[in-house]
């Protein structure tokens, strides 16, 4: 993988001279590398990175993936030891759920880098063109490359490891793991970012076109979750959800997201905007609108049964809260556990969802209590068309003032 950094970043002479004292200094780290490599490129799958067992599904993986909250094969997803430590630095400490869900927005942001990086391959195979730096950029970019050489050398992770790069993790996935973890500094501007994701992607194989491509989509996807993070009372749950409910019972339940949040939207478009000023690459992968996804999930789908009053995805509103409705049935007693996921919609389509940073915003449990022998509440579930019209006579009968 190293002749790319010969092929597309040679040009100038004052750049030649570093490349001829980087080839020089690599010797000196391959008798520490060939060692820090073999333990760096070891093959997890996401199950074993997370909780170190096996890639079994169970009953918690299956209620997340028929709501979509994760993907059917995550768990059997294939890392390196590399990518493992840094999607664990990202999973914040809690419950097995969010450890889950952090993970899938782990292996999702460098799903979107590497299809960047694919469009920006086949852009350039199709142009069949070669690209060049000025000398000011090459010396930025070379310098950039030593650093992280010097962390991880580039040359070490692709010795003896087969066609696939590492017997399991394709090169395009570790060079876009390689973008993600670089530069991830919130205090650096945004043309550090990309000088540093794009250095760290070379470093990994990646050509110019795909490293420019995995820059820009990396810093895009960093600068939505930085800056939604950030907002506060962007969300509330109302009415609170209940700590206890009784068996048979409905509880009502809503989500209110204020217009504040469409405001913070137009401020990430505008630092999008940024980002493709600062970039020399024509790809993205985020493309924002006022759209969110928000799904009231139970963890036990025997215990608790969930009506939606709402869709799932709503568009935002300029001037009011946006309002998502759910009523809680209680179908078995216990203690059981519920979450409510909120995403944001990152593409035209409104089609991909990102999860919102502190996702699940609710992640508790209820406890069903049984009813008093001798009660005379209702014992069974009504049926859905009694719930519906039923409800249409309570908003008739108040409006009239019955």
């Amino acid at each position: 993988m190293r002749p790319y950094i010969g092929r597309h970043l040679l040009g100038i002479g004052a750049a030649a001279v570093v490349v001829v004292t980087l080839c020089v200094g690599w010797p000196v780290y391959d008798s520490v590398a060939q060692v820090d490599a073999a333990v760096d490129n070891e093959i997890l799958s996401v199950g074993q990175c997370i909780d170190g067992n096996d890639a079994s599904v169970g009953p918690l993986e299956e209620a997340l993936i028929k709501e979509d909250i994760i993907e059917e094969d995550l768990l059997q997803t294939k890392v390196t030891n590399v990518m493992c430590k840094d999607m664990l630095e990202r999973i914040p400490e809690g419950t097995p759920v969010r450890k889950l869900v952090a993970a899938q927005n782990y292996i999702q942001e460098i799903e979107l880098i590497e299809e960047a990086m694919r469009k920006a391959a086949d852009e350039a195979t199709a142009r069949g063109t070669n690209w060049y730096s000025s000398s000011d950029e090459s010396l930025s970019l070379f310098r950039a490359i030593a650093q992280i050489s010097e962390q991880v050398p580039a040359q070490a992770q692709y010795d003896g490891t087969g066609g696939d790069g590492t017997g399991g993790v394709e090169p395009i996935k570790q060079q876009a793991a390689a973008a993600a973890s670089a530069g991830v500094d919130n205090d650096a501007s945004i043309p550090e970012r990309l000088r540093q994701k794009e250095a760290a992607a070379i470093n990994a194989g990646a050509s110019v076109p795909e490293a420019k491509a995995s820059a820009r989509c990396s810093t895009e996807v960093e600068v939505s979750d930085e800056e939604l993070k950030k907002g506060k009372g962007q969300y509330e749950i109302k009415p609170q959800m209940p700590e206890e409910i009784r068996l048979r019972k409905t509880q009502k339940v809503g989500l209110l997201v204020s217009p504040v949040t469409r405001k913070r939207f137009e401020e990430i478009r505008q630092k999008h905007g940024s980002i493709n000023e600062k970039s020399t690459s024509g790809i993205g992968c985020v493309e924002l609108v006022d759209r969110m996804k928000a799904q009231l999930v139970p963890l036990d789908l025997e215990g608790l049964r969930i009506y939606a009053r709402h869709h799932d995805i709503r568009e935002l509103s300029s001037h009011r809260d946006t309002i998502w409705g759910w009523e809680i049935y209680a179908r078995q007693p216990g203690t059981l556990e519920l979450l409510l996921d909120l995403r944001y919609a990152i593409s035209r389509e409104g089609q991909e969802f990102r999860l919102v940073p502190q996702s699940p915003v609710y992640d508790e449990v209820i406890r069903v209590t049984q009813l008093q022998s001798g009660s005379n509440e209702e014992a069974t579930e009504q049926p859905w068309w009694q719930r519906i019209f039923g409800g249409i006579f309570e908003r008739i009968s108040r409006l009239f003032g019955a």
